[in-house]
């Protein structure tokens, strides 16, 4: 054989050994992963033994798991474990399950093993309010209701400790097969936590205080350093833990189990989604946590209402009436924008589906309002807030918030943002009490966000400063402000014309509230919003039913206002351009009622 022949012989061979080693390696690479899968349903796919460990929703067959999660991926490339061990304890060593947060020693997560008080999957429960329907419920009284215990449930892509966003493990699962994916969302608003994360303290210069407070844990020095009264790492770590559960993470958004159906395998505990409801974007049935805090409760103006709402019942927003995702409306990387996975475009371009009404408003004496000026009314949400000494999860702290005062306010107060343009808002009063100084803080209106800064980054929120107040039997130096929260939705039918043009260009609404906090027995009470030539004033906050404080309370710890009374105002013009030429207006208001009244739409 000569040198050319052997050469080309012994490519051959080492072509074959290559080819056999990676036939080799494939075959025994899906057998492993077979006999890791085959280790967790040798229990997992047993009903019988299942039923005997106690936890028989815990059945599941590989075809429905594939079927549901629409992955190809194995039990361990989701939950890790040690699926090598045939033990329980063995097995699970590692493992990655759902968490349940209670109210003791400073909030802790449980796994439902260690939930002693659990019933029966809470999927397989028929019925319940949408808000809350996957939290666990227990028996009382012979009937069945949601734990008062339990908070909320977390996903296991969060930290048992903080719980807070767990990279690490999100890398070793999700991460396996979405690397890119992980990757872009650490860069997104979601991802970073950025918003709150840069109010660092009560008294940040740039931003200033915030209705959900400062990022306790990262500015601990800082705000222990400007409270009265001691404040220890464990207080900031329970109100750290209040945050962290309400900010997102992958499972948040694509996890969305459901009742198993037996008509259709692919409905069940392992369903996940690429399409993201708005459901999901509203907690997916784990209370009150994601985009319903934020909409709902705080700014009152939330998307889907009804159980979701605060009081309970709001007529939920046109669009999602007709079915309308939050996704349809707020671009993001699916569009092709040049966006990270999970970055959303807060601001949203109407003409996108309205485009000749747009047109017509640009075009108009009204081309200065945003859409929501007109087109938001009924805003529910907290009607005050205020942050004191209580308990949080059985552990003392000053900033314990007392939010629970939950009314209605027939239309939101427009003011005029950094660009000049009228948008809505719902102002209420807000303290922090026992601080030494206000800082750099000055009174008057104010941004949360430049307006300079991209969409992407920026809010159009503000808020107003009022002074570092005193008069309080105790907790005394009350650092307070007025909450002035953009309103984006609740879309619906455009409010009157007589709701903004006033006489004198004054506007002027009144708020009824109900307390159900800690602290007292539940009570109600009001106030008047007045916003004029002179400043926007919040005048007489009145109790209408009797305050019947609890023991270990004091009624200045959930109720500064009963002693501050009219300090909430601030300078500056928030009226209203007063009508010149009325004839012209008369004119402008018989169109808009013919168009009202013949079902068409007006934009002038």
């Amino acid at each position: 054989m000569n040198r050319k022949n052997f050469l080309g012989f012994i490519g051959l061979v080492l072509m074959g050994l290559m080819v056999l080693f990676g036939l080799i390696t494939l075959t025994y690479g899906k057998q492993a992963s077979k006999e890791e899968e085959d280790s967790c349903l040798w229990c997992h796919s047993n009903a019988t033994k299942m039923k005997e460990f106690g936890f028989p929703q815990f059945t599941f067959t590989p075809e429905e798991v594939r079927a549901q999660t629409k992955m190809p991926a194995t039990c361990t490339d989701c939950h890790m474990g040690n699926p090598n061990d045939k033990s329980k304890e063995g097995a699970h060593k590692g493992l990655l399950r759902l968490y349940v947060i209670v109210k003791k020693n400073g909030f802790q997560a449980l796994t439902r093993d260690k939930l002693k008080r659990y019933t029966p999957d809470s999927l397989q429960q028929k019925g319940g309010n949408p808000q809350n329907v996957l939290l666990p419920k227990i028996e009382i009284n012979g009937t069945i209701k949601l734990d008062p215990e339990v908070v909320t449930i977390l996903y296991h892509d969060k930290d048992p400790i903080d719980f807070s966003f767990n990279y690490l493990v999100i890398e070793k699962t999700c991460g396996k097969c979405h690397p890119e994916e992980v990757k872009e969302f650490k860069k997104t608003p979601m991802g970073q936590n950025s918003k709150q994360r840069q109010y660092k303290s009560w008294i940040d210069k740039e931003k200033g205080p915030h209705n959900c407070g400062p990022w306790f844990i990262e500015g601990f020095e800082e705000v222990a350093k400007n409270t009265k009264v001691p404040y220890t790492k464990e207080m900031a770590m329970v109100n750290q833990k209040a945050c962290n559960w309400c900010h997102t993470q992958c499972l948040d958004c694509h996890y969305t189990p459901k009742r198993r159906n037996i008509q259709n395998i692919s409905e069940g505990p392992h369903t996940f989604t690429k399409q993201i409801s708005p459901i999901t974007c509203y907690g997916g049935g784990r209370g009150s946590i994601c985009h319903a805090g934020p909409e709902d409760r705080r700014r009152g103006a939330g998307y889907i209402g009804g159980d979701f709402s605060n009081p309970r019942g709001a007529t939920p927003d046109v669009h999602y009436i007709k079915g309308i995702t939050c996704v349809e409306c707020h671009e993001n990387a699916s569009e092709g924008k040049k966006l990270f996975h999970g970055h959303f475009k807060r601001q949203v371009n109407c003409s996108k589906c309205h485009a000749k009404e747009v047109k017509s408003l640009n075009a108009s004496i009204h081309k200065k309002l945003t859409c929501e000026a007109c087109h938001i009314q009924n805003v529910g949400g907290y009607a005050g807030t205020f942050w004191g000494p209580g308990k949080m999860a059985g552990v003392k702290t000053p900033f314990f918030k007392y939010k629970e005062y939950y009314g209605v306010v027939r239309y939101p107060i427009l003011i005029k943002d950094q660009h000049g343009r009228w948008i809505p808002v719902k102002p209420y009063p807000m303290a922090v009490l026992n601080q030494k100084t206000s800082g750099d803080l000055k009174p008057g209106l104010a941004w949360r966000f430049p307006k300079n800064l991209p969409d992407l980054e920026r809010t159009d929120d503000a808020w107003a400063f009022v002074g570092l107040l005193r008069g309080l039997p105790s907790n005394d130096y009350a650092l307070t402000w007025i909450q002035m929260d953009k309103l984006s939705h609740k879309y619906g039918r455009a409010r009157t014309c007589e709701s903004c043009h006033t006489p004198n260009g004054e506007q002027r609404q009144e708020i009824y509230w109900k307390y159900t906090d800690a602290g007292a027995e539940p009570f109600e009470g009001g106030y008047l919003v007045i916003a004029n030539k002179e400043g926007l004033f919040i005048k007489n906050i009145h109790n209408t039913t009797e305050i019947k404080v609890k023991e270990g309370w004091r009624i200045e710890d959930f109720a500064p206002w009963f002693y501050l009374k009219d300090e909430w105002k601030v300078k500056g013009d928030f009226s209203i351009p007063m009508i010149k030429k009325r004839r012209l207006y008369q004119k402008e208001l018989g169109r808009y009622l013919e168009a009202v009244n013949s079902g068409k739409s007006y934009h002038n």
